[in-house]
């Protein structure tokens, strides 16, 4: 049973990314992961784990494709797949046009930007671009993985076309069989990854759990793409209470988040995601969000448990 998780969303020193990273391989997980958040490189956090660590896989959810150029992008992976020895999974996304707002980033037509940004990194990575002609330098490694955010049919099957797995998250089982059913459909019979991001608030108290999870989820709702994954999974209606300015607290259902979430004590937990394992799921992604004034390390802890 293959599970990934992340490290905190926020960024963490490089010496509690180091102990995270560790923690997680001795664990028994199967990958951990660095979102993007600026200033932190997903990238660079991805560096730091790998040096720290033997086998277990280690990448990014996800990197920004609007921060790098694609020919950067590939190298850096490239580095950090010779330092894994094979290990990278790089995931790509288009972030949040709020986030990219702040940047004066022009995000264009985002399904395009993200096919012509993954067609380039592949050949880069696999040494058939025509700069390879100018930059006479290839260096002899298999190509990392490459995982894109899929939130739609649409760019589901466009993962399943060039990419080797697929990054959803906040999508319930209903939508994420919509989401790998596009994917396959373009991905034949290629190894290929069914990923489900989720949101986890563990914590023995249940109570401290369930509100941390109601605001956790709610300040992510009324990102634009996180809008159309949730509307999608049939969660429309708590979308319109949340721009009406009902609080999270308030609008956030439990049948949200018995849904989408892992919330409560860890032992608790186990069904919801085996649950994502009988629908297709290859990796459940989980990402961690402190209850009360959890650390980093407490979080992990917390994560541990999981696999008791």
């Amino acid at each position: 049973m293959k599970i990934g998780i992340t490290t905190p969303i926020r960024g963490c020193s490089v010496k509690d990314l180091r102990h995270l990273a560790k923690t997680a391989e001795s664990a028994g997980f199967y990958g951990i992961f660095s979102p993007e958040v600026p200033i932190y490189s997903a990238i660079g956090n991805a560096q730091v784990m790998a040096e720290a660590t033997k086998s277990i896989k280690i990448g990014t959810w996800v990197t920004n494709i609007y921060m790098r150029e694609p020919i950067m992008c590939a190298s850096e992976a490239m580095t950090v797949q010779e330092i894994s020895e094979g290990r990278m999974i790089l995931g790509l996304g288009n972030s949040h046009k709020p986030v990219n707002d702040v940047f004066d980033i022009d995000m264009g037509d985002q399904y395009e930007s993200m096919k012509q940004y993954v067609i380039k990194i592949k050949s880069y990575a696999d040494g058939s671009s025509d700069h390879y002609e100018k930059i006479p330098i290839k260096r002899d490694l298999p190509v990392f993985d490459i995982h894109i955010t899929g939130l739609t049919k649409r760019t589901a099957a466009l993962a399943g076309e060039l990419a080797d797995g697929i990054m959803p998250y906040l999508a319930n089982l209903d939508h994420l069989k919509t989401l790998y059913s596009s994917a396959k459909s373009k991905a034949g019979d290629k190894k290929f990854e069914f990923t489900s991001g989720m949101p986890v608030f563990l914590s023995d108290d249940v109570d401290q759990a369930v509100t941390a999870a109601r605001i956790g989820v709610g300040r992510q709702a009324l990102r634009p793409s996180y809008k159309r994954v949730l509307t999608n999974s049939g969660f429309g209606d708590i979308i319109k209470k949340l721009e009406s300015g009902i609080s999270p607290e308030e609008a956030i259902s439990d049948k949200l988040l018995n849904e989408l979430c892992l919330f409560g004590k860890p032992s608790n937990c186990r069904k919801q995601l085996e649950a994502q394992f009988n629908n297709g799921s290859t990796m459940p992604i989980l990402t961690p969000f402190p209850v009360g004034n959890q650390s980093p390390l407490q979080m992990m802890d917390e994560l541990s448990k999981l696999l008791d």
